[in-house]
């Protein structure tokens, strides 16, 4: 009897094994970042979970699923990248194959960038996928009279497998670049650019480090005013960012997550530290205080001042008591538990050989949230 059971499984796994079309049944009910892991099991494997119509078929038949937990694409201080995964607590250094590169934007898995082959070299741009670490170079038009001053990336799985690129551009032999502002929109389903349409709001150089929220592109800060841009529309005002009469220097930074905008401030003063974080109302015209957290047990416990102290994101779950917040100190990545006010280190990195003491080695403006994702760029 147990002959003929050991001969039964070897059969049951070639005939799955033999069988494209029945392995890809299986497979594609698997999530994005284990298919990357069954990339490795064969040549075989990796050609067809690599394959563009298996991506587009993964991509569409989880899009109305739970999001997946997002992982972390950080730039330290000395312009290293890492990618953070805080499922399995995990920090391991991540290349990609330009040698000098600046991320602009990341949107639901799908990365924006612009990359050079020397320091002061020609800026090339490109969409990423940091899960396949598959690109593709965008051919901007680089004509006499045009330049461009601003790129942003749309890109909703949930609708659609397909992104847009949105160039904006303006006539640099125009004196008042009010007469001569417009965007062009690049599509992935057809990889060719048209014409958007000119303008309303025109200031130069005010079109980068945009933030995708709910198919709309934010540009949150002081100075200019607050923006939205509706894609293939125009820009519109949202409301202006809160301001907090307390002492001592603060942080602040605009993420989101799973659907939300968020603005974060960070208190440095010596006996206030905390960080309070807002989130815009649905109808972008106003901001109201979500969560508060008190930073003075963590610099107790680390005996820092409370400068060394840095949000790297906020993970917003689909119930309210998994939303988190991640945070850096020396040597350190943390998590924060909103529900029960519970702080836990996920990765101590002192004894790396790319540690370096007594520092903040990331920054909020050089974290990127992503999902990983099959989808095709």
């Amino acid at each position: 009897m147990m002959n003929c059971k050991r001969s039964v499984a070897p059969n049951s796994a070639a005939i799955i094994g033999g069988n494209d079309d029945l392995l890809l049944q299986i497979l594609i009910f698997f999530p994005a970042k284990s298919l990357v892991r069954f990339k490795l099991v064969s040549k075989h494997w990796h050609s067809l979970i690599s394959d563009s119509s298996f991506s587009e078929l993964h991509t569409l038949r989880h899009r109305h699923g739970p999001k997946p937990q997002p992982s972390f694409l950080l730039r330290s201080t000395t312009s290293q990248f890492f990618h953070f995964d805080p499922t399995v607590k995990k920090l391991t250094t991540f290349r990609f194959k330009f040698p000098f590169v600046n991320i602009l934007q990341s949107c639901n898995g799908l990365i924006l960038l612009e990359g050079k082959n020397t320091q002061y070299g020609r800026k090339n741009y490109y969409i990423y996928n940091p899960a396949t670490m598959q690109s593709r170079k965008l051919l901007i038009d680089d004509a006499e009279k045009k330049t461009f001053s601003g790129l942003c990336l749309v890109f909703n799985p949930s609708k659609s497998y397909h992104y847009q690129v949105i160039c904006f551009r303006k006539d640099k032999n125009i004196n008042w670049p009010e007469l001569g502002e417009w965007f062009e929109v690049y599509d992935s389903e057809t990889h060719t650019w048209i014409y958007g349409r000119k303008t309303t709001y025109t200031r130069p150089n005010t079109y980068c480090n945009g933030v995708y929220c709910n198919g709309d592109i934010f540009y949150i800060r002081l100075r200019p005013r607050p923006l939205c841009f509706v894609p293939n529309d125009d820009f519109y005002s949202v409301s202006k960012i809160p301001r907090i009469r307390s002492p001592g220097e603060k942080r602040t930074c605009v993420m989101e997550s799973n659907g939300y905008l968020h603005y974060m401030v960070q208190s440095l003063h010596m006996d206030k530290k905390y960080i309070c974080v807002y989130e815009m109302n649905e109808d972008y015209y106003s901001w109201f205080v979500k969560y508060r957290v008190d930073l003075n047990p963590v610099s107790a416990t680390f005996g820092n001042n409370g400068k060394a102290i840095t949000v790297l994101g906020i993970i917003r779950g689909e119930k309210e008591e998994d939303t988190t917040l991640l945070f850096h100190v020396p040597g350190k990545i943390m998590l924060y538990r909103f529900f029960n006010e519970i702080f836990e280190v996920l990765v101590d990195f002192t004894r790396e050989i790319y540690y370096q003491g007594g520092i903040l080695q990331f920054g909020s403006k050089d974290s990127y949230q992503f999902v990983e994702t099959l989808v095709p760029v």
